[in-house]
Formats: C-alpha cells, structure tokens, sequence
C-alpha cells in the first residue's frame, strides 16, 4: 500500500498497485511547476489510485503536443498528482508527496536534453533524452 497527500491533508491517495514506470523528469514543464531541476515521478493505472479531496488544475501541452492536467491542493499548493492525454488512463504521482518517501524506485531519468547541471541524481538509472517511448535513444 502507498499513501500520500499534500502539505495540509486536505488531498489524499491510496494504491495497492505497482508503478508501471518510476524517475525523475528533467522537462521544462517540471521544473516550472516544481521550481526545482527536476520532478520524482510514479506512474500508474488511474482506477488503482484512490483519490480524496478536491484540487485545483493546470492544464499545459505536453512534448507529446497534448494536454497535460497537472492536480494541486488549493489550499497549500503542494503538486500531488497529473494526468497526461499521452498515456490516457494513467496517473502520475509525484514521489515527494508519499507518506513514506522509501518507496519511491526510480528506473529512469526522461527529458535529460533539459536537465540543468546542477541536478544530477545519484544512481544507475537508464537515461532518455526525451521519453523511453521517443525515438532518441537511451544515454
């Protein structure tokens, strides 16, 4: 079971499920919504993910050249979750919002052609310069 929410408690989710994919992305699109180099990211299918309260959204066009919805609390801000049109059916929850922050098993970094080089994470993850499912090559 993974858990998490927001800063407040007014936004939170439950899984019983896997990711299908965990890393960090490195797009611009992240590190403007997150301020930071990069976001911690887990996908997983959107009817394992039980949601609680209400946000606030965000939508913006992706790399993919569709929408994606980004979920915050709108009460403290805090960047729980997203839903990218590109994998319809699929959540994102960002790995900073889990209550217990050691189940997050990163596998990949994606979008590295826009990673600052101050943000390098530690660890043997396989590297893309856009998305694994892009035609550029893993570094």
């Amino acid at each position: 079971m993974m858990t998490g929410g927001c800063l407040c408690g007014l936004v939170r989710y439950e899984t019983n499920a896997e990711p299908v994919l965990a890393g960090h992305c490195y797009c611009r699109d992240c590190q403007r919504a997150s301020g930071t180099g990069h976001v911690p990211f887990m996908v997983l299918p959107r009817e394992a993910v039980k949601i609680d309260g209400e946000t606030r959204t965000y939508r913006a066009i992706g790399d993919s050249r569709l929408p994606t919805t980004r979920h915050f609390c709108p009460i403290c801000g805090s960047l729980v979750f997203g839903e990218p049109e590109a994998a319809a059916g699929m959540v994102s929850l960002y790995a900073g919002t889990l209550d217990d922050p050691s189940q997050f098993k990163p596998q990949v970094s994606i979008y590295t052609r826009s990673r600052p080089a101050w943000d390098h994470v530690m660890g043997e993850l396989t590297e893309y310069e856009t998305t694994p499912a892009s035609t550029h090559p893993p570094k």
